[in-house]
């Protein structure tokens, strides 16, 4: 029998936590509504073409890695400042701080005029001015490519049509490329039932208002886990600032490029042409074997966006002999951005990147 007078002193301390609870809340949602900054790594523009730019991290120590290190992102969908969020929650600052040269390609707000932009231009154009203005800019005859999401299917069509591309090494996290095991994103663009020629016609292409629907249709109860989570760690340190910057970006969508996103679900999601080898740009087919860089796969365990078998399928597809795949705890996004990371794959991308840094690729 549980004795009354314990009973109420549990009573009252839990109270007491749930009433301070609600305080904090307040404070920081009603009081000081306002969100934390982001992305304030120190960045300069090196570049810009269009909407399209090309920012530099330089390291603020001596750099230990001679070789520049390229982020191409994902193309619309959202905003890449969750590469660096916080301070002490960034991808970019840490790579930073461990001394290398970091540069990021920012594709832009996409918007319907921007509805002919396709694999082709970011392939043949975007990227290969990107990595000569990286060259340029850092004095470096090669650098290490990482892809995220879209960001490494894009960086793996420009190297399979550049063999002699000037990247040394490249790191693909979290990217698709077999579309057969795409998950519940290729259920959904099944060209029998999603009219993805109607929306480009309509739209130029996928709005934003669209990508944010689709997205939060894929975990409808995440959000609700969300304020779980604030509600129980409402008083931790940090967790507040964490939450309400990865709040905004979660519902910071912008568009997709209707060139691009017809090919990417035509093409990619409706037929797996990529892996099958019959997804031709500029009339060349995009043949993966012809990579042959040292390789980084990195999947996340639970990722519902690009399952683990879509990013490992880069693995038998590329002709490198140097090559590694890792899957780590985590979602899609918080792989990369979150809270441990940065005791999972950032540094084991600084590790492999340093050690293949040194001498020529193979």
């Amino acid at each position: 029998m549980v004795d009354s007078t314990e009973f109420e002193a549990q009573f009252q301390e839990d109270l007491k936590k749930n009433m301070e609870r609600v305080q904090t809340l307040f404070d920081s949602f009603v009081t000081n509504p306002s969100d934390p900054p982001v992305g304030s790594t120190p960045s300069q523009l090196v570049w810009k073409r269009g909407k399209t730019r090309l920012l530099r991290y330089a390291p603020g120590q001596p750099k230990t890695n001679p070789l520049p290190y390229l982020i191409v992102p994902w193309l619309g969908i959202s905003r890449p400042y969750v590469l660096d969020l916080l301070p002490g929650n960034s991808m970019i600052e840490y790579l930073v701080n461990q001394g290398h040269d970091v540069y990021l390609l920012d594709w832009g707000e996409i918007a319907e005029e921007d509805k002919e932009l396709g694999f082709e231009e970011a392939v043949f154009n975007i990227i290969p001015r990107a990595i000569e203005q990286v060259l340029e800019t850092s004095g470096a005859r090669e650098l290490t490519l990482n892809g995220l999401c879209l960001g490494g299917t894009l960086g793996a069509c420009y190297l399979a049509l550049n063999p002699d591309a000037p990247v040394r090494n490249f790191v693909a996290v979290v990217a698709p490329i077999d579309f057969e095991q795409g998950g519940m994103f290729r259920v959904w663009l099944d060209q029998r039932h999603f009219p993805a020629d109607l929306i480009v016609e309509r739209y130029g292409g996928l709005p934003a208002s669209l990508m944010g629907t689709g997205f939060k249709m894929l975990r409808p109860t995440l959000e609700a886990q969300a304020m779980a989570g604030l509600w129980a760690n409402a008083q931790r340190p940090g967790y507040i600032e964490s939450y309400k910057a990865m709040n905004r970006w979660a519902n910071d969508f912008i568009g997709m490029p209707g060139q691009f996103f017809s090919e990417l679900a035509k093409d990619l999601y409706g037929s797996n042409r990529l892996v099958r080898g019959e997804f031709v740009l500029n009339g060349q087919a995009v043949n993966l074997r012809r990579i042959v860089q040292p390789l980084l796969v990195a999947a996340a365990s639970q990722d519902y966006i690009v399952p683990s078998p879509a990013a490992e399928g880069l693995m038998n597809a590329v002709g490198s002999a140097d090559k590694q795949f890792i899957e780590l705890p985590g979602g899609h996004i918080s792989v990369f951005s979150g809270r441990q990371a940065h005791q999972t794959l950032w540094p084991k991308i600084n590790e492999w990147v340093l050690a293949h840094s040194a001498a020529p690729a193979a």
